[in-house]
């Protein structure tokens, strides 16, 4: 990511020399520098921990697939340096629920007979690492089954899930609230990290589970900000975070991880246009087997898009800017 930041500021000095670009330059500058770019009274931006987040109030607009519901507002808070959306009021406690059937059920989520996104999650991260003897992790696994079709993988030694509370004893169980026990070669997290309320120092316990040469992939939304009021994912219970690009950079930097960021099957179809895989790795050299890997693939590995749904009434929510499930 070094590289990275000096392409940036090569390009920033270069704008600012050629005349014309430089007066767009220095009015950007400017802008920056203004009083409403360091809001007074106002608590620091729980990615960047800049002072430049305002409030914004925003009510949920289109179709969604699964039907008419109350139009939902809520008040976010979207920070103007890295454009992370803070969702305070949307918290979710998923300890209060006292067995697994009780838990969400998703399209995405493996069962028994089938595997889910991990599995493909999982799988993608094991011949990107391509060696034997991996020890896996499923973080929030909730209800998926998908340790077991990992598990079943020729090249995986042990699979384990964490997670906030135990509801299940069919695989070690890690205590997802507690400090991490020891690290794995593979971590992965399905619609885990939009729950954090604290991203910098959740994404920090996260990535303690990983090996230094070890992968962490992440599936998220990322913001790409367009109109939040047709951006379903902000309003499902329990998203208190939306990342954009930048505000998921900035955490993976901040913890010495390099990042990459793929487009997986599924954002062809119910998945959603916006969703993502995000990899992190604090190794050089896992980082240039990713690149090699995506080399010859255009999305990540995935469910299938239209897994579990009606692809007409996909389409639809798809011109609505609506999502159904995650």
């Amino acid at each position: 990511m070094i590289g990275r930041s000096r392409r940036r500021l090569v390009r920033v000095a270069g704008a600012l020399i050629r005349p014309s670009t430089r007066s767009r330059y220095l009015a950007a500058i400017r802008e920056l520098a203004s009083p409403r770019y360091a809001l007074t009274g106002v608590d620091p931006c729980r990615v960047c921990g800049s002072r430049a987040a305002g409030p914004v109030t925003v009510t949920e607009a289109g179709t969604r697939a699964s039907g008419p519901a109350p139009a939902k507002t809520l008040t976010v808070w979207i920070c103007r340096v890295c454009r992370h959306v803070d969702n305070p009021e949307n918290v979710h406690d998923y300890r209060t629920f006292e067995a697994l059937d009780k838990l969400p059920d998703r399209a995405r989520i493996g069962t028994l007979e089938r595997p889910g996104r991990e599995f493909y999650m999982a799988s993608m991260a094991i011949d990107i690492l391509d060696r034997s003897d991996l020890d896996v992790l499923v973080f929030g696994a909730g209800r998926s089954f998908d340790n077991h079709h990992i598990a079943a993988l020729p090249r995986v030694r042990h699979v384990a899930i964490a997670d906030v509370m135990k509801l299940r004893d069919d695989t070690e169980y890690i205590d997802a609230n507690l400090p991490a026990p020891r690290r794995f070669d593979v971590v992965v997290a399905s619609e885990v990290i939009e729950h954090f309320l604290d991203p910098r120092q959740e994404m920090a316990h996260l990535l303690s589970y990983v090996q230094p040469d070890g992968l962490l992939v992440c599936s998220t939304n990322v913001c790409d900000g367009g109109n939040l009021s047709r951006q379903h994912y902000l309003f499902l219970p329990g998203h208190t975070s939306y990342y954009s690009a930048e505000s998921v950079t900035r955490l993976a930097e901040a913890n010495g991880h390099h990042i990459d960021i793929r487009t997986p099957l599924v954002a062809t179809g119910y998945g959603g246009p916006r969703k993502r895989y995000v990899i992190l790795s604090a190794s050089d050299d896992v980082m240039g087997a990713t690149a090699r890997y995506f080399r010859t693939r255009r999305y990540a590995p995935s469910e299938s898009p239209t897994a579990n749904t009606d692809l007409a009434t996909e389409r639809h929510a798809a011109a609505e800017g609506a999502r159904p499930s995650e």
